[in-house]
């Protein structure tokens, strides 16, 4: 009877952290509108993301995106398109490359940077004196943290596209 519980308590610990993401996407999404909004909090973690994501960004763009242009190319000569290179390049980079570029990049170190700000703020239990203050910790720290990321994807998006289609020029 004990065993039976374990494996339920096993297989219910993934469904609880998808709950608890679950809510916090609708929390985050409720408070989005909510004023007023953090405008100085959101250029500041904008500002820190870039800064961490900007140099892994050009680093990774560069490669992927000469590995798939010389591959595209190779694959056209082989059938006789290779007036198709140029279009290719520029098609498999902006919906292709960018955006997986972006997403590793801004996933990893921007979310690896905001993970640590807000676990050095949980341990100095600054965000339970938030929420002694009556301030909601989703609302003044998450959310600018969202919309930040993601408009630094956007912008680093548009930088990996150009790198792409530059080197594919």
């Amino acid at each position: 009877m004990g065993e039976g519980v374990t494996v339920l308590t096993k297989l219910a610990t993934p469904f609880a952290a998808f709950g608890d993401f679950f809510s916090l996407c609708t929390e985050v999404s409720r408070e989005l509108f909510r004023r007023p909004f953090q405008w100085r909090e959101t250029v500041e973690c904008s500002w820190a993301i870039a800064r961490v994501s900007m140099v892994p960004t050009l680093l990774v763009a560069i490669p992927f995106t000469v590995l798939v242009s010389f591959t595209l190319n190779i694959l056209l000569r082989e059938i006789g398109a290779q007036d198709l290179s140029g279009a290719g390049a520029a098609l498999g980079t902006i919906t292709q490359i960018g955006p997986i570029v972006t997403v590793l990049i801004v996933a990893g170190a921007g979310a690896t940077a905001i993970c640590a700000d807000l676990g050095a703020r949980t341990i100095r239990e600054e965000i339970d004196a938030m929420k002694v203050l009556g301030i909601n910790p989703v609302h003044r720290l998450v959310v600018p943290r969202v919309i930040a990321s993601t408009g630094v994807a956007l912008l680093l998006n548009s930088l990996v596209c150009t790198i792409g289609i530059g080197g594919g020029f």
